[in-house]
């Protein structure tokens, strides 16, 4: 019997591998590297936890949390170092979807036989 899991894990250590993989890391190093960036980045990253536990829970965000979130987006925009971070992440995301998409065929193909 295979283990899928092997596989699985091969499958992120080639991941680790990629040009795609490896600018993000590197952009993420350039992130940290910077009080400005590294400060922008987390007041985003807990200002959208906030509002994603909120609405997770069933709830609309406060609206002080909203404007925060608008305001800290348009800060990032304007910040070399996350916005190269983002561009690097699209292009790593774009790969992994092309990979999810190969392991998802022989399933998508079973179901083909009763969709019309």
């Amino acid at each position: 019997m295979i283990n899928i899991f092997d596989s699985a894990n091969q499958l992120a250590s080639d991941l680790q591998q990629l040009d795609e993989f490896k600018k993000v890391a590197s952009a993420i190093d350039d992130v940290k590297n910077d009080a400005t960036s590294l400060a922008t980045f987390q007041k985003m990253d807990a200002i959208q936890a906030k509002i994603m536990t909120a609405q997770s829970q069933g709830q609309v965000p406060e609206e002080a949390d909203v404007k925060a979130y608008h305001e800290i987006t348009a800060e990032m925009q304007k910040d070399k170092n996350i916005m190269a971070l983002l561009q690097a992440e699209q292009a790593l995301f774009q790969t992994m979807d092309q990979v999810q998409k190969t392991f998802a065929k022989p399933l998508n193909d079973l179901y083909s036989a009763i969709r019309k």
